[in-house]
């Protein structure tokens, strides 16, 4: 097993994770929505930074609350009216038997679904259809019949889902859903899964990504980006709150909730460094952290304090590497749907080595 950065299966090199999709990839319709499932017994946590959020029940996670866990993760785009499609995925897992049990009530159970959402309002042809109950449904059901899938063939990045409207660098370049993974040597895994919707720009002025240092730390030569597309007068004048990055970061380590809630703060560095500028008054910016448990922290006090250190740090490399990978699979699409550019129209070169990373 290698150690270090693998693109690969993404956030699914994570046991247990199952992810589906939901959504419409057509010139008058770019939204959709993304429904994670964690594993029974998972601990997990949740950390707000941006400056509009669009969330439902991000509280029941946190810390010293009742919460059991969560039953699904949703990642939806539509802003607030987007939410609606979390009441699909509560409906289709209760309907499964998935949930925390009602007490005194018999075959009852409530579904615990914590979400974020995008603003991706208006992206196909300037219509609102914001996801709905519907297209919850259907990503719950997808994410359901992807447990039962041996050979492990859900998406997890590209042009579906959440991802389908996302945009980037004040709508300039188009974006999409990324996922990336990183193998630690004292053998956890940690992983992001994530959908780059921001107000800032992946690229610097003189063709680098805000990111390549992070890149070529961890051994990756890969082509410059050349010139980015740059905010028109008009775009910069609609681009406001419309925008936020949402993304669940996932490790096999045995988190409890505050650990696994530290995870995600952390993973916030991620954005930071992939994105410019971050975590602004426009974005929403939301991190998810999920905990499987498969492999335990040392009980020695600081050894697993210095084990949780080093999966945190590792959940922000992967979350950077995930936003990158939202630009660079992003689909391209015909010049009659009207859309701005992908990475892959303007950098190939650069975009095709970085999705042929292993």
């Amino acid at each position: 097993m290698s150690i270090g950065p693998i693109r690969g299966r993404g956030i699914l090199e994570i046991p247990g994770i199952t992810v589906g999709h939901a959504g419409r990839f057509t010139p008058d319709r770019l939204t959709g929505v993304t429904a994670v499932l964690p594993p029974p017994g998972a601990q997990v946590g949740v950390d707000v930074r941006g400056g509009g959020p669009a969330t439902h029940e991000t509280d029941v996670i946190a810390p010293g609350t009742h919460s059991y866990g969560a039953d699904a993760i949703v990642l939806t785009g539509g802003s607030a009216l987007g939410l609606a499609s979390v009441t699909g995925v509560v409906a289709t897992l209760a309907e499964a038997g998935h949930g925390f049990p009602a007490p005194g009530l018999k075959d009852t159970v409530i579904p615990l679904v914590p979400a974020a959402a995008i603003f991706d309002l208006g992206r196909g042809d300037g219509t609102v259809h914001p996801p709905t109950s519907e297209d919850g449904a259907a990503a719950a059901h997808a994410a359901m019949s992807a447990a039962n899938d041996s050979a492990g063939n859900a998406e997890v990045r590209g042009s579906l889902g959440a991802g389908l409207g996302a945009r980037s660098g004040m709508q300039s370049m188009r974006s999409s859903l990324g996922s990336f993974a990183i193998r630690l040597p004292s053998g956890y895994t940690v992983a992001a899964l994530v959908v780059a919707n921001p107000l800032g720009t992946i690229g610097t002025p003189d063709g680098t990504l805000w990111a390549h240092p992070l890149l070529r730390s961890y051994g990756f030569d890969l082509p410059t980006i050349g010139g980015l597309p740059a905010a028109t007068a008009s775009t910069a004048e609609t681009t406001s709150a419309k925008n936020t990055t949402i993304a669940v970061v996932a490790t096999n380590a045995g988190l409890d909730p505050a650990q696994v809630t530290r995870m995600a703060s952390g993973a916030h560095a991620g954005i930071a460094r992939a994105v410019h500028p971050s975590h602004t008054l426009f974005d929403g910016d939301t991190v998810f952290g999920i905990a499987t448990g498969d492999t335990s922290l040392p009980k020695d006090f600081a050894a697993s304090t210095l084990d949780l250190v080093s999966i945190t740090a590792a959940a922000a490399d992967a979350l950077s590497f995930a936003i990158i990978d939202a630009h660079a699979a992003a689909a391209s699409v015909p010049a009659s749907w009207d859309q701005p550019p992908t990475l892959h129209d303007v950098a190939p070169e650069f975009a095709g080595a970085f999705t042929a990373l292993a």
